[in-house]
């Protein structure tokens, strides 16, 4: 706990000491006063740029700021392939990969706004492989009864299921828990609209709705080590196999939604809810059957966030959860093995898989108001 403080502690400090420093500068500097010259028999300023040059200028910082945050995610990521119809080893068979989501984070945000409009990019990374909690790789037999409930968003009969299994009624024949490491590194681009009251200057008091839309990357990449897997063999098998597997994904999300900002000039909320879609790349790789599983998927998301904050002067400290439901369904084709079995399957064909993401963060950030870089 006290190694993790001082990760957020190192990420802040030198942010904090530059900003402040710069505005002790700009405030201790005294403007120089413009040396006047007669110029075809009217006074003018020597040495100055044109006006509108700096009025654009003074114009975009006043109407930009800079964050750095640090986060905590939790959640899991799930994998799941199989069918109810015999496969090529004439087994009713599927297969389920679950993937903690529990890491730290930090990043760094850039805003800027115009009138009632809004626009922010951010970077948000784990930094390097680090531990972030079990996996569990799972075998299980299927049967008549079970059940496979693909679809979470049942637009006909306006349901949702917020579940990240598909899989019901079934029976593991093999099961493998070992460690995880993951990397993670995600891109944002954010457009709002402020309608009423409100305005992307959190500074200035009001109140109303806004309107927003934005584009998400993410990539990441698992390993599975130190696994332990249990196998209902004859006799039974259950004992260390090393590394298991590892993931590799990629994701597009576009998120569109509505949200809600009310200010008061000293303190700060908003809360929104946003619909989204999304796609998917993927690459899994089962290390003891030298085995890929290689494809793409594709569904639809909720994403919802909920937030708090105090301002002082040009700073805003702010606290934000948020919850991220994605769910879909797509198809992959194997590549490699060892057995006939798997090297048959590369010719046989796409298997159809789901894929499923239930996350939830929460995020601490600083931001400053650049308006005294102009000073």
């Amino acid at each position: 706990m006290k190694k993790k403080y001082s990760r957020i502690l190192k990420i802040f400090l030198p942010f904090l000491l530059f900003s402040i420093a710069s505005n002790i500068h700009s405030q201790e500097i005294p403007k120089k006063e413009p040396r006047l010259g007669v110029q075809n028999g009217k006074v003018a300023e020597i040495g100055s740029s044109p006006e509108a040059k700096i009025g654009f200028w003074k114009g975009f910082w006043s109407r930009s700021s800079a964050t750095v945050l640090a986060g905590e995610n939790g959640g899991q990521h799930i994998f799941e392939s199989g069918t109810k119809y015999p496969n090529l080893s004439g087994a009713e068979a599927g297969s389920r990969i679950t993937y903690s989501r529990e890491f730290s984070y930090g990043g760094i945000e850039l805003r800027h706004w115009w009138q009632k409009w809004e626009l922010t990019a951010g970077y948000r990374t784990n930094g390097r492989n680090t531990r972030v909690g079990q996996g569990r790789d799972e075998d299980f037999a299927m049967a008549n009864f079970s059940v496979e409930r693909g679809n979470k968003f049942s637009f006909r009969e306006w349901s949702f299921y917020d579940t990240p299994y598909t899989f019901s009624g079934t029976k593991n024949f093999a099961d493998g828990r070992g460690r995880l490491k993951m990397k993670q590194d995600r891109i944002s681009l954010t457009l709002r609209r402020y309608l009423g009251d409100s305005d992307p200057d959190g500074r200035k008091e009001g109140k109303g709705l806004f309107l927003s839309a934005g584009i998400h990357y993410t990539y990441f990449k698992y390993y599975l080590y130190d696994v332990n897997q249990w196998i209902a063999s004859n006799p039974i098998f259950y004992g260390p196999i090393g590394i298991g597997l590892s993931f590799s994904n990629s994701t597009w999300e576009i998120p569109v939604g509505i949200g809600y900002r009310y200010s008061d000039g000293a303190w700060l909320f908003e809360g929104s809810f946003m619909g989204s879609t999304w796609f998917s790349h993927f690459r899994d790789y089962h290390y003891q059957r030298n085995l890929n599983f290689i494809g793409n998927a594709a569904g639809y998301g909720i994403e919802t966030n909920l937030g708090g904050g105090r301002i002082w002067n040009s700073w805003l400290f702010f606290l934000r959860l948020t919850e991220n439901r994605l769910y879909g369904a797509g198809s992959f084709r194997t590549a490699g093995g060892i057995s006939t079995s798997d090297i048959l399957s590369n010719s046989a064909g796409s298997y159809r898989n789901y894929l499923s993401t239930k996350q939830y963060n929460i995020e601490f950030s600083i931001t400053n108001y650049l308006e005294w870089i102009s000073k």
